[in-house]
């Protein structure tokens, strides 16, 4: 009898650990893992980035910018249709040591940007990526001449038309970009400081272009949907059916433009949503952990 109860609990415990036959874990389908190495921690990289150091960080045009910065369609042609921002190459305005397109870069953390996939206009037919700069730092910063007013708004432009074959930018979103960038200033922040992903910075992203002055354009609208769609992916279809469909509905009433439409108030409807589920979301790593095979 005493062997019978031992090998039921052998059993028992085989059952719990799983069968060799059970599938491997699915890592989640999301924008944030496109341009991840593989050397990289995922997890890590899903729930923190690198702290958000501007100068301004409350003046309209800079968290405007901060909205186009995120936006995969701002710079067009084959970037936009890979869903890649400029915030890909630069989180937060900062760098990204994780970042590996496939056939554009080399070492993680790097980009030939002279490569014939966006563009054939500086297309060197030579690859020869080099690393990705963070924007806030000194020499990020020197790159280009960030005081005189239009020198960078012209160097925006052309990265757009001529880096990645986009079409030309109108002025309020180059002026909004330009002084998100002009407010990257990493003596603002403590070094490595970093800061969670969360949806909250992304609803922060749509007040932005809300906002009573803020353009009316497809650059904006746009770039509004972006952030949404970064918030419903982050949330699981089965257990967040309900608040999925909010989003959705969200974003195509902000691409109809429809004048009747109480924006803040939905917003903050899905706000009070989101804080409720915020904890079996994907911003929680908790719920990320195990992900992984």
């Amino acid at each position: 009898m005493r062997g019978l109860r031992l090998a039921g609990l052998m059993i028992g415990l085989v059952a719990c650990q799983g069968s060799p036959s059970d599938p491997a874990p699915s890592p989640p389908d999301l924008t944030a893992l496109k341009w991840l190495s593989s050397t990289a921690d995922p997890v890590a990289h899903l729930t923190q980035q690198p702290a958000t150091c501007l100068t301004q960080p409350t003046k309209p045009a800079v968290q405007r910018g901060a909205l186009l910065f995120e936006s995969p369609t701002l710079l067009g042609g084959q970037a936009a249709k890979a869903g890649l921002s400029c915030a890909a190459c630069h989180r937060n305005g900062r760098g990204n040591p994780d970042f590996v397109f496939v056939g554009i870069s080399g070492a993680p953390g790097t980009a030939d940007v002279t490569h014939g996939l966006f563009s054939k206009l500086r297309a060197d037919q030579v690859f020869n990526p080099v690393p990705i700069p963070d924007l806030a730092t000194a020499e990020g910063r020197s790159r280009v001449d960030r005081s005189d007013p239009g020198i960078l708004e012209s160097f925006l432009s052309a990265q757009i038309i001529e880096e990645f074959s986009g079409t030309p930018p109108d002025r309020d979103a180059v002026s909004d970009l330009a002084a998100y960038i002009r407010a990257l200033d990493d003596t603002t922040c403590d070094d490595d400081q970093l800061e969670r992903v969360s949806w909250r910075r992304e609803i922060q992203l749509i007040r932005a272009g809300l906002t009573q002055d803020a353009p009316r354009t497809s650059a904006y609208t746009n770039a509004m949907r972006a952030a949404a769609g970064r918030i419903h992916e982050r949330f699981p279809e089965a257990e967040h059916a309900a608040l999925r469909q909010k989003l959705i509905a969200f974003s195509r009433a902000l691409e109809a433009d429809e004048s009747n439409s109480d924006f803040e108030s939905d917003l903050r409807a899905i706000e009070m949503d989101l804080a409720a589920a915020d904890a079996s979301s994907l911003y929680n790593p908790e719920q990320l952990v195990g992900r992984w095979p």
